[in-house]
Formats: C-alpha cells, sequence, structure tokens
C-alpha cells in the first residue's frame, strides 16, 4: 500500500467540505479528528523558539485566527504550563504518528487562512 501524500491526508479529514478554508467548521472537524488520533502526552517543539514541551490537550480557541491550541508543559519545568497555537508545534519524533497529524494540521492551517 502506498503511503498518502500530505494532501491526500487532509482531504480525507476535511473530506465533507467543498471549501476546506480555516472557518469553525473546519477547525472543529480537524479538533475532533486530532482528539480521536493523537497519542498524548507526546514531546513537541515550539517551532522558532526549539523549547521542548510535552503536549498533553488539545483545545479550540473558537477564533479562526488562533484555531487550535496546544496545552503543554515545558520540560525544563513541568510547574509550567502554557497554552500555544497548535500550528507552532511539530512533533519531536518524526517517525510518529503525531508527527504526521500536527505537520498536516500546520500547513491546512497556514494554506488555507
Amino acid at each position: 500500500m502506498k503511503e498518502s501524500t500530505q494532501t491526500e491526508r487532509i482531504h480525507s479529514v476535511l473530506e465533507a467540505f467543498e471549501d476546506i478554508s480555516v472557518k469553525m467548521e473546519t477547525i472543529e472537524v480537524f479538533y475532533n479528528y486530532l482528539t480521536e488520533k493523537m497519542n498524548m502526552p507526546c514531546d513537541v517543539v515550539s517551532v522558532g523558539e526549539y523549547e521542548r514541551y510535552q503536549l498533553f490537550g488539545l483545545e479550540n480557541s473558537n477564533d479562526e485566527l488562533f484555531g487550535l491550541l496546544g496545552k503543554v508543559k515545558l520540560l525544563s519545568d513541568e510547574k509550567k504550563e502554557s497554552v500555544i497555537p497548535l500550528c507552532d508545534l511539530k512533533a519531536v519524533d518524526n517517525r510518529s504518528e503525531s508527527f504526521n497529524l500536527l505537520g498536516d494540521y500546520a500547513t491546512w492551517f497556514v494554506n488555507h487562512q
């Protein structure tokens, strides 16, 4: 079986929509999909910061500008919790399912605004 492309994976998540642009309905579908499929907690890095976190939850911001949010704990200080836009997080293990799931969401969110 051939590996599906990122575009194919994104379209399969949003198959019910003719227009897959970022809007409240498509964000909600991605939220439900990721909540079901993501293995949490998982180690992530914040794009640009290179700070390592543990992603332990997802939240829908109910705002098309922010999309989904990741609830994270700083690995160097687990008492410090933050909420970061999910499109700014990348899984550390590039062989994990979470790596593809986060990458697919970020690509869709950035490219379909």
